[in-house]
């Protein structure tokens, strides 16, 4: 007895023999793979030369930086022109007029090193007629050790009484600009005699009664700082002296423009 088949079976995958697709392997799922574009390229590319500017402006900064502060510290020495015009303050003359250096006076090692000194004169100018005397003191170093230090420290431990605050005073009649404070003091002695400082700072132009003498605008900077006791008079001649003095220091002073 014969029965009729639509289709046979293969017995040994279970296929439909009849379906002429059921031997052939499926296919196989494939990753997707996303396209990248040509816009995609470009904002990629911008994106990393931004990355490369800033890391490079970052790395010029952090050399600049690192130049300037060598500099300003004296990391790899003082220049010859600093250490010239260090020198030069020791050409002022030691006789001015009626005025004669009767003491020339060396700093002691450690302010001179506190200081960071590159020349300075330490002298007393002596009035060959009338005996009284000026002790000048001026230096030239780096801003910051010089500017810090103020006579309303350095006479606080001596025998003087301050007696005045501090006033700006012109001292050279060609700069408009220039003053010097003044302080007035009196000797802790039965006479009572009155002393009159002066002191201020220049980069190399007129000096400056800057209540905050840092001047940013220069590494170096002049000080002079001056005391007179009067001689039996009311005022001393610390003015007298200036006239005669304060252009033979500027003679050996750096210049500058403005």
């Amino acid at each position: 007895m014969s029965t009729e088949s639509t289709g046979s079976i293969d017995p040994t995958n279970g296929m439909d023999a009849s379906d002429p697709t059921a031997s052939m392997p499926k296919e196989i799922d494939k990753p997707r793979v996303e396209q990248v574009g040509q816009d995609d390229r470009v904002a990629h590319g911008k994106e990393l030369q931004k990355w490369f500017i800033g890391v490079g402006t970052a790395f010029a900064l952090l050399l600049l930086g690192g130049a300037a502060h060598g500099l300003l510290s004296n990391r790899w020495g003082i220049s010859e022109d600093i250490l010239l015009l260090g020198k030069k303050l020791s050409e002022i003359p030691t006789e001015i007029g009626p005025w004669k250096c009767t003491q020339d006076s060396k700093l002691e090692e450690n302010v001179e090193k506190m200081l960071e000194a590159k020349g300075y004169i330490s002298r007393l100018y002596t009035h060959q007629t009338t005996g009284e005397s000026v002790s000048v003191f001026v230096v030239f170093g780096p801003k910051g050790p010089i500017a810090v230090h103020t006579p309303e420290v350095c006479y606080s431990a001596r025998a003087v009484t301050q007696t005045s605050e501090r006033t700006a005073t012109p001292v050279e009649p060609e700069f408009k600009e220039g003053n010097l404070w003044k302080l007035a003091f009196e000797t802790n002695t039965v006479d009572k005699r009155k002393m009159n400082v002066f002191y201020g700072w220049s980069e190399g132009g007129p000096w400056q009664a800057a209540a905050n003498p840092r001047f940013w605008r220069t590494d170096y900077l002049y000080k002079i700082q001056t005391s007179c006791q009067a001689a039996g008079k009311k005022e001393d001649s610390t003015d007298e002296f200036f006239k005669l003095f304060l252009p033979e220091l500027r003679k050996q002073m750096r210049q500058v423009d403005g």
